[in-house]
């Protein structure tokens, strides 16, 4: 099958745009770093080029082939200044690039009319809608009517495209998987309509005891604290439950 650019390799994901383009806008200065790989590559070959410098120069510089931009959260639309700027900043650099949106589903049709438009705004034509049943976030926690969710990602599938839709969610679909936000389910419903899963491995200081007890998997094989260890978890635990979709596992760091 199909699958977008922005969903392939080494990527990062921009919760903030204008944080981020803020953090990085001295790049390489400030920063405690060697030479780029443009600076080794180009010294290697005997060419002299002063290297790229900026946010474009730090993702470069950090082997990341897209990026995933926040285009809105329960809050509503990100700034629309900062995000269009590093948008555009990122595709002219050769950086492809994918919206990206939390869908809490207290208002489906809402959120799905918000990641077409704003998708087709910036000109992205990939998108990633997070969905985490069962996570409380303002006052409430996710939760998705079956039939809705049905509609729901059928629309924005037939909209992108499944080559150029997506969905992030839990890691381990099992242990939020209550009858009232049954994760699994849903997940599988989605399947046959997303290019991928995104499963969120923060690792902080995973395996624990819950991902044993909801896997059946032994800390023998995959041991705790480890965060290698909790990635192969993670991929074994949505493949033996049946998922053969390409997975993105996305990892988390905190830059500043």
């Amino acid at each position: 099958m199909a699958i977008n650019p922005a969903f392939r390799g080494h990527g990062t994901y921009c919760y903030m745009p204008d944080e981020i383009e803020r953090y990085f806008k001295t790049y390489p200065n400030g920063f405690q770093t060697g030479s780029s790989v443009i600076e080794r590559v180009g010294s290697f070959f005997g060419v002299n080029r002063a290297p790229v410098t900026g946010v474009v120069g730090a993702f470069r510089d950090m082997g990341m082939s897209h990026a995933w931009v926040r285009l809105f959260g329960l809050e509503g639309a990100m700034p629309e200044t900062p995000t269009r700027k590093l948008i555009d900043k990122l595709a002219a650099a050769g950086i492809h690039v994918a919206g990206w949106g939390y869908c809490h589903g207290r208002n489906a049709q809402r959120e799905q009319a918000r990641a077409i438009e704003l998708s087709s705004k910036y000109g992205l034509s990939a998108f990633i809608a997070d969905i985490e049943p069962g996570r409380e976030l303002g006052g409430t926690k996710s939760k998705w009517d079956e039939r809705e969710f049905d509609a729901f990602v059928a629309e924005l599938s037939k909209h992108f495209a499944v080559s150029n839709f997506g969905i992030s969610t839990w890691p381990v679909l099992k242990i939020q998987n209550d009858p009232p936000f049954p994760s699994l389910k849903l997940m599988r419903i989605a399947a046959d309509r997303v290019a991928m899963f995104a499963p969120q491995a923060y690792w902080m200081s995973y395996p624990k005891q819950v991902h044993y007890d909801a896997t059946g998997f032994k800390r023998a094989d995959y041991p705790p604290d480890d965060p290698a260890s909790f990635v192969r978890l993670v991929t074994d635990s949505w493949r033996d439950t049946g998922f053969r979709n390409p997975l993105v596992l996305t990892g988390q760091a905190y830059w500043g």
